[in-house]
């Protein structure tokens, strides 16, 4: 026979398919490389690799797309470009600290007994990987290998994501002071040239106007910053981020990489991109006053900063963080780890009575609230001390006898017997000068000697770092939860933090920034939950001032603004269902002072308030007989799709915009397809064009679905067909009873058959 090459190359490819031993596909899970210090991270669509070079700095090597194989990724240190820029600046060190030839953004500083303010921290050759997807790295300091560091990671390997934090041990004889410790350092894939534009999406807001989007280019020199220095996350901003590709000719990528920080104090957030395309995101508690002091032997562990990618454009991840948090949250919570347990249907009386709470008309509306289907009512502020108005009273967890002249049990018990749970409202933070409190123990409060106390809405701050004044706030909300069976509390903060210091402290006085919420705040909630594990908590700081990431895995649900204007509250949720589950964030139907002189018909205020838990605000003693109605016909929708709206994953088919405020459209999908509820708003048709075709998302395209559609009444079905999942996705569905309208809204079920 004879054999060319060609022939003889082709033999030789198949000897070697047949003889060569085929390596494994790369599981899901933590790595190591057999032969250098590279470990691969690896979740089902992801991977994130790490790697120590010969010098012993560890840095990433590659963050993105999953990966097939223990590739040969071994880590080096990049050339020197010039003598401006030496190799540790332009590292992609997952530590970055301030020291050594290092100017770009840090995550740790600290200053050593000696007086040295820096570090270098390199691998000490030490990893280890619990139960396939926690992975601990050691560091230690170059010259003082008495002071380490472990690096954790832990795999979020279903949703794509990363959780981040490390833990600094003083080992050395002496103190060390730290001064700044963020939680992590993010760093992207170098851009592939000056024409890849990438954006950067945070959350602005103030109070009543929170979560609002907002989407900046990154341009090289410029560094984004996004924080809250006011004690809390507050309005202004909020802890999260998003780093989008921007689609071009050559480049039509949806890669977006996201995170957020779970901690409920200060906190920030930086991002800088250098002329070379390199993007590194850092974030934790804001430095700004930040102090800590190691002991000897002392350890301190930084709040964790998730973060993950996605190819799927902001849709996936807007579906991959808040399933995380629900993850975790049912991790941690006795109360939600069945998910067919729902968030009840909940009445608040505040716009009914405001201050003037009394136990008869409590149960005047208890009586109306009731028959409506509400499954939580609860009494708002008002009920304690001597709480007429909010100048006087705070901090006085006392039942007002005037009020309640036999206490709060009996309206409890009634409650109860009327088939709902019982909640009430505590500001378990705040103290009016203008209390027994107060005049009892005036060191309590945050303050500067000498200086006089600054107020805000007429309260101080106390300070929970101090054991005595958390244990006095534990025990009256305790005694309370206990003596009147109470289901429910809403911890309200309505002030931001000032003069924050210790006293009579013979460590550093700034550690009260996180004294006050890790030993103050976290204790006491951590510790009412373990007292009650039925026990259900909402957070709310004026409305969404207290909603990030970490609060959400120690309560179990958020107040997102006090404003609830439906309008305006449809752009708030659409800004915070990018990193929140939708069952967590409550919206209530009122008739609040946000939209008087303005119709809004009570259809449209209970469709925009099924975004997710459902409440009432409004002063149902004011309801016509039509109204209660049309209410109790909406409550029974609700709770027929609410499995689909609280435990499936929030879309947005057509986003709110602040310019047009014309119409916006949302999907909330099952997990397994198999239904879907979809909430078509219009704000307003000035132009009378009709709505476009809208595509749906995320079903089953082989199927068919029923198909219903509600728009004023509860009771009367407008449309009622059926589609396959293929046409549904790809022509769409046409809400004409949207068209030439204004505050009109539908209500879409849709169920595979």
């Amino acid at each position: 026979m004879n054999l060319n090459g060609t022939t003889i190359n082709r033999l030789l490819f198949r000897a070697e398919k047949v003889y060569r031993k085929e390596e494994p596909s790369l599981k899901t899970g933590i790595h190591k490389h057999p032969t250098f210090d590279t470990w691969f991270l690896v979740t089902q669509r992801s991977t994130y690799v790490i790697g120590a070079t010969a010098d012993g700095y560890l840095v990433n090597l590659h963050w993105g797309n999953r990966l097939e194989r223990l590739d040969d990724l071994n880590a080096t240190m990049q050339d020197v470009f010039f003598s401006q820029n030496p190799p540790p600046t332009y590292a992609t060190e997952e530590l970055p600290v301030f020291g050594g030839l290092r100017f770009r953004d840090n995550v740790l500083k600290a200053e050593l007994p000696d007086g040295t303010r820096e570090l270098n921290l390199l691998f000490a050759g030490n990893a280890n990987i619990t139960e396939g997807y926690i992975l601990d790295v050691d560091l230690r300091d170059g010259y003082r290998t008495e002071l380490l560091v472990t690096l954790h990671y832990e795999l979020d390997i279903e949703n794509d994501i990363i959780r981040r934090s490390y833990t600094i041990r003083n080992g050395l004889d002496k103190r060390i002071n730290l001064s700044k410790a963020f939680s992590a350092a993010w760093h992207l894939p170098t851009a592939l040239g000056s024409d890849e534009k990438r954006e950067i999406l945070t959350l602005a807001g103030e109070w009543a106007a929170e979560a609002m989007v907002e989407s900046t280019e990154l341009r090289p020199g410029v560094t984004h910053v996004v924080q809250s220095q006011r004690g809390f996350p507050s309005h202004v901003s909020y802890p999260y981020f998003a780093i989008r590709q921007v689609p071009s000719d050559v480049n039509p990528s949806t890669e977006v990489y996201f995170g957020a920080i779970g901690w409920s104090g200060s906190w920030e957030i930086t991002a800088h991109t250098s002329l070379f395309g390199t993007t590194r995101v850092v974030g934790g508690m804001h430095h700004q006053d930040f102090g800590w002091t190691l002991e000897p032997n002392e350890s301190f562990t930084t709040p964790i900063f998730v973060a993950g990618f996605t190819s799927e454009g902001m849709p996936g991840a807007r579906k991959l963080l808040p399933r995380h948090v629900r993850k975790y949250q049912q991790k941690n919570l006795e109360t939600q780890k069945d998910s067919n347990v729902f968030h009840p249907v909940l009445y608040n009386s505040w716009e009914a009575v405001t201050f003037n709470v009394t136990a008869e008309k409590q149960l005047e509306l208890a009586e109306i609230a009731a028959p409506l289907g509400i499954e939580l009512f609860v009494i708002d502020d008002g009920w304690f001390g001597d709480r007429n108005n909010d100048s006087a009273g705070l901090g006085d967890w006392y039942v007002n006898e005037e009020k309640f002249p036999n206490g709060l049990k009996p309206v409890a018990d009634r409650v109860h017997e009327l088939g709902m749970k019982f909640g009430l409202w505590f500001e378990s933070e705040g103290v009016n000068p203008n209390s027994d409190l107060y005049r009892e123990h005036p060191d309590w409060v945050f303050y500067y000697e000498g200086i006089p106390r600054y107020e805000a809405r007429s309260q101080l701050v106390l300070n929970l770092a101090l054991p005595e004044v958390r244990e006095y706030v534990y025990d009256r909300m305790a005694t309370l939860i206990a003596e009147n069976d109470i289901d429910y509390i809403k911890w309200d903060m309505n002030r931001p933090w000032g003069e924050v210091t210790m006293h009579d402290y013979d460590r550093n006085p700034r550690e009260a920034w996180v004294l006050s919420i890790r030993e103050g705040f976290y204790y006491i909630v951590d510790k009412l939950k373990a007292e009650f594990p039925k026990l259900w908590i909402e957070s709310c700081a004026s409305g969404g001032g207290r909603m990030d990431i970490g609060v959400v895995e120690k309560t179990d649900q958020v107040w997102t603004s006090d404003n609830t204007r439906p309008d305006a509250r449809i752009m708030i949720q659409y800004g915070a269902s990018l990193f929140l589950p939708p069952r967590v964030m409550y919206g209530w139907v009122t008739n609040s002072p946000w939209d008087e002189g303005i119709h809004i018909p009570l259809s449209f205020r209970f469709h925009v308030s099924f975004q997710g838990g459902l409440g009432i605000g409004s002063n149902i003693h004011e309801y016509t007989e039509d109204e209660l109605e049309e209410s109790a016909g909406w409550i029974e929708l609700y709770k027929k799709i609410r499995p689909v709206i609280q435990n499936g994953d929030l879309d947005w088919l057509v986003q709110p915009s602040r310019m047009s405020e014309l119409v916006a459209v949302s999907q909330t999908t099952s997990h397994d397809q198999s239904e879907a509820v979809v909430l078509g708003y219009r704000f307003n048709s000035p132009f009378s064009t009709p709505l476009n075709w809208i595509r749906l998302r995320n079903l089953d395209k082989s199927a068919r679905y029923s198909v219903k559609v509600w728009t004023s009444s509860p009771h009367d079905v407008d449309e009622e067909y059926e589609m396959s999942g293929a046409l549904l996705m790809h022509k769409g569905i046409l809400l004409t009873s949207l068209n030439n309208a204004q505050f009109k809204s539908a209500v879409v079920w849709l169920k595979r058959n």
